[in-house]
């Protein structure tokens, strides 16, 4: 956060809340009003410009219908991944990341997933 912008922690838990509520169908209205809190707070959530508060993330977990653990599992996930090259632009912050991640949780098959991640992978070397 030394530039005053989000921290890559509160973006990771961010991107892990908008990813759950994409794959249970929910609105950004629909999860504020299950929490008691406007779409626009959850935007700020999600860009993770505004932290979630724990009493918060429960209230979200619960709406989203998972544990807190699950949630911080993915946080963990994303920021390690984040972290894995220091000197490339944090990979959050792309644009392509979040609508990325979020085709690909929607894929249900475990085997289309990863060759999907493969195909990722060889184009990223190709380039």
């Amino acid at each position: 956060m030394d530039d005053g912008g989000p921290d890559r922690l509160d973006q990771a838990l961010g991107l892990a809340i908008r990813l759950r509520r994409h794959a249970r169908g929910l609105s950004q209205s629909a999860l504020g009003e299950a929490i008691g809190v406007s779409f626009q707070q959850i935007q700020k959530y999600e860009r993770g410009s505004n932290r979630v508060s724990f009493s918060t993330m429960v209230r979200i977990c619960e709406a989203l219908g998972c544990h807190v653990s699950d949630l911080v599992a993915e946080v963990e996930q994303l920021d390690i991944g984040a972290k894995r090259d220091a000197d490339s632009p944090d990979l959050l912050t792309q644009p392509e990341a979040a609508p990325l991640l979020e085709a690909l949780a929607q894929i249900r098959s475990p085997g289309v997933r990863r060759a999907v991640l493969e195909l990722a992978r060889g184009l990223a070397r190709e380039s």
